[in-house]
C-alpha cells in the first residue's frame, strides 16, 4: 500500500510540474505580446504614416483593458475557476495579437490592443492563483515570483528580440507569429493543468497521517459559490485589499515611468544607443533576479509583508528620484535599483493579497483550507482587485510626468516628482495593510 501511495505522489508530482511548467510557458509569452508592439512600433508608424501619438493611443487602450478588467477577471474566476480563467485569458489576449498583424488600418490596433489587455487581465490573477496550487505550496511568494520573473523575461524577448524577428519576417508576420505562440500555450495550459484543481504540491510531501489505514483520499475541490453583489462590495471595500492595491500603485508609479520615460531621457543627455539599449534592459533584468529572491525572503524569513513593501517602496522611491541626477552612472544604478525592488514588491503584495481572509463570507484564507477550496477561487478577485487598483491608479501619472518636464523644471523636476508619488503611495496606505 505504501507504493501504491508513493506512485501516486510522484505521478501527481510530476503532473504539478507540468502544469506550473505551462504557466510560467504561457507567462513568459504574455509578457511578450505585452511589449513587442511597442518594439516594433517605428515599423508600424512607417507603414501608416503616422507619429508617437498611435503609440499613445495604443499604450493607454492596452493598459485601460488591462485594468478594468481585473476585477470581472477576478469576479469570473471565482465563478467557475481560475482554470477557466487563464486558460480564456490567454486564448483571447492571443487571438488578438495574431489579428493585430491582419489589419488595414492603424485605428483598428488601437481597440485589438485593448482586447489583448482584456485577455491578459483574465489571466494574471488566476495564474498568480494557479501557480501557488501547483508549484511547492510551502513557498508560494517564491512560485509567485518565478511567474513575474517570467513576465521579466517575456518583456525581454518581446522588447530585444522581436525588434529583430520584425526587420527579418516583417512586423505583420512577427505579430502573427506571437499570437500562434500565445494560442499554442493556451492549449498546453488545457492539456496541463487538470478540471480536478485539487492537488499536492510538487515537493511530494505525504500527507500527515503516520500509517497508511489513516490516509484518507483528497477531498473533491469545492464548487463555485454563488458570488453576489454583496459579497463581491465585501472583497472590494476590504480595507487591507484596498491598501495593498494603493502601496503597489507607488510601486507601479515608478516601474512605468522608468520604463515609459527612460529611454527618451538618455536621448535628451545624448547617450548612445548602445548604452540607452543596455540601460533600458537592466531594470527587467534586475527583476527577474529579485522576483524570486525577495519571494523567498517572505516565506522563510520575513513574514511580515509591511516590513518588505517597505524597504522596496524607500529603496524604489530613493532611487527614481536619484534619475534626476542626470549622472550616466547613478541613473545605471537606480535603474537596477528600482527593477530589483519592484519586482520584489510585486511579488509580495501579490502573494499578501492572495493569503488575505475573505472575512464575512465564511471562507477561510487560501492558505489555511485546502487549495480546491472556494476561498481559493475567491483569492483570485483579491489579486485581481490589488492589481486593477494599482495599473488604474497609475494612467494619470504619464500625463503627470510629461507635464512637469515641459512646463515644471523638465527631466530632473519630473523624477524627482515620481520619486515622491512612489514614497507617498507606498508610506500612507501601509499602515492599513494587515500583517
Amino acid at each position: 500500500m505504501d507504493n501504491d501511495y508513493h506512485h501516486h505522489s510522484s505521478t501527481t508530482t510530476a503532473a504539478n510540474l507540468a502544469a506550473s511548467a505551462s504557466l510560467i510557458i504561457a507567462r513568459i509569452f504574455y509578457g511578450a505580446n505585452w511589449f513587442n508592439v511597442a518594439a516594433i512600433f517605428p515599423l508600424i508608424a512607417l507603414e501608416f504614416g503616422q507619429d508617437v501619438s498611435l503609440l499613445g493611443s495604443i499604450s493607454a487602450a492596452f493598459l485601460i483593458g488591462v485594468g478594468a478588467f481585473q476585477v470581472p477577471s477576478g469576479i469570473f474566476a471565482a465563478r467557475h475557476s481560475p482554470r477557466t480563467s487563464a486558460i480564456a485569458g490567454i486564448a483571447v489576449s492571443s487571438a488578438a495579437a495574431l489579428v493585430s498583424g491582419l489589419i488595414s488600418e492603424a485605428p483598428q490596433l488601437v481597440w485589438l490592443r485593448f482586447i489583448v489587455g482584456a485577455g491578459m487581465a483574465f489571466f494574471f490573477s488566476s495564474g498568480v492563483v494557479l501557480i501557488a496550487r501547483y508549484a511547492n505550496r510551502n513557498s508560494p511568494g517564491l512560485s509567485i515570483g518565478v511567474m513575474n520573473a517570467a513576465h521579466s523575461v517575456g518583456g525581454i524577448i518581446g522588447i530585444l528580440g522581436w525588434i529583430v524577428i520584425a526587420v527579418a519576417i516583417g512586423w505583420r508576420q512577427s505579430l502573427v507569429l506571437s499570437g500562434a505562440i500565445g494560442l499554442a500555450t493556451a492549449l498546453l495550459l488545457v492539456l496541463t493543468i487538470p478540471k480536478r484543481e485539487t492537488t499536492k504540491s510538487t515537493d511530494g510531501s505525504p500527507p500527515p497521517s503516520s500509517s497508511p489505514s489513516d490516509r484518507k483520499p483528497p477531498l473533491p475541490p469545492s464548487p463555485p459559490l454563488p458570488l453576489n453583489g454583496a459579497a463581491v462590495l465585501k472583497i472590494l471595500s476590504n480595507h487591507s485589499i484596498v491598501a495593498l492595491g494603493l502601496v503597489l500603485t507607488g510601486i507601479q508609479a515608478a516601474w512605468a515611468l522608468t520604463l515609459t520615460f527612460i529611454v527618451v531621457f538618455l536621448q535628451e543627455l545624448e547617450a548612445s544607443l548602445e548604452i540607452i539599449g543596455i540601460i533600458a534592459s537592466v531594470a527587467l533584468i534586475s527583476a527577474i533576479i529579485s522576483a524570486p529572491l525577495i519571494g523567498r525572503v517572505y516565506d522563510r524569513v520575513i513574514r511580515d509583508a509591511r516590513k518588505i513593501l517597505l524597504i522596496c517602496g524607500a529603496a524604489t522611491s530613493l532611487a527614481t528620484a536619484a534619475v534626476s541626477t542626470a549622472i550616466l552612472p547613478v541613473i545605471v544604478a537606480a535603474v537596477i535599483v528600482i527593477g530589483f525592488f519592484a519586482g520584489g514588491a510585486f511579488t509580495v503584495a501579490y502573494a499578501k493579497a492572495r493569503r488575505t481572509p475573505v472575512r464575512g463570507l465564511g471562507l477561510e484564507p487560501p492558505d489555511s483550507g485546502g487549495d480546491g477550496s472556494a476561498s481559493s477561487n475567491y483569492s483570485a478577485l483579491n489579486v485581481a482587485w490589488v492589481n486593477g487598483l494599482s495599473l488604474l491608479g497609475v494612467l494619470w501619472m504619464p500625463v503627470a510626468f510629461s507635464y512637469a518636464v515641459q512646463h515644471a523644471g523638465g527631466y530632473p523636476a519630473a523624477w524627482m516628482l515620481a520619486g515622491v508619488l512612489t514614497a507617498l503611495f507606498v508610506t500612507v496606505p501601509l499602515l492599513k495593510v494587515e500583517k
